[in-house]
């Protein structure tokens, strides 16, 4: 299996951020990946969610500072993870420049509302902004629609809007569900706490459509974050 890099990126607090890329970890965890977590969030919460419970307690995730995201990238894939997944703060800092830089697909998860569209639109061009200069980045940007009513009439047509501008949404929704919460509770995830549940369905359509564009992405040669391009 090649490395690769996921991001969750976005200059908003509240999309699902981290719950997203808690649930893409577990899940990869459960099928026996070796996956670790990049915590760049101030707001420390997977790490936190990780230390209340026990079903996701040997997942490897570390709680990293703004500047040293690019190294940590470099240590994890040196150590030989298949998966390495990005939390990144809701707002722009050196962690989400470096973490933008170091992967192979940056998901942009956004709540089915006119705000948080315009913000998914925003983030999406810093991305390029960020990655214009670099000849060798290769990744992919997807938006992903999380906390939606399933065939409720915003969730469509925000995915309608997108479209019409000529962004690509993932397929996945990642529907509003209590599972979210009593899982984080328990210091656990879908996955593990109701395998055969909506939520844990959802997480599963999702990883697949993840692990289908990561497959379809480059292998591309990887530097050390701190190395000229």
């Amino acid at each position: 299996m090649d490395q690769k890099v996921v991001s969750f990126v976005t200059m908003k607090g509240g999309s699902g951020k981290s719950t997203s890329a808690m649930c893409l970890a577990a899940h990869w965890h459960k099928a026996d990946v070796r996956v670790a977590l990049i915590d760049a969030d101030p707001a420390g919460t997977l790490v936190r969610w990780i230390e209340t419970g026990d079903d996701l307690a040997d997942l490897q995730a570390v709680a990293t500072a703004p500047d040293v995201v690019g190294t940590q990238i470099d240590r994890l894939l040196a150590d030989g993870f298949q998966r390495i997944i990005i939390d990144t703060p809701g707002f722009r800092s050196h962690a989400t420049d470096d973490a933008i830089r170091g992967s192979d697909l940056v998901l942009v998860p956004m709540r089915p509302s006119p705000v948080d569209y315009q913000v998914a639109v925003d983030t999406v061009e810093l991305i390029d902004q960020i990655t214009a200069g670099q000849a060798s980045w290769s990744g992919t940007v997807r938006f992903l629609l999380s906390q939606t009513i399933r065939g409720s009439v915003i969730a469509r047509h925000m995915r309608a809007q997108m479209e019409a501008a000529g962004f690509q949404p993932l397929s996945t929704e990642l529907s509003s569900r209590v599972v979210y919460g009593e899982a984080a509770l328990a210091g656990s995830a879908p996955s593990y706490y109701q395998p055969r549940g909506a939520g844990a369905l959802d997480i599963a359509a999702f990883v697949a459509e993840v692990d289908a564009l990561l497959l379809k992405g480059k292998t591309r040669k990887r530097r050390a974050m701190g190395s000229p391009t």
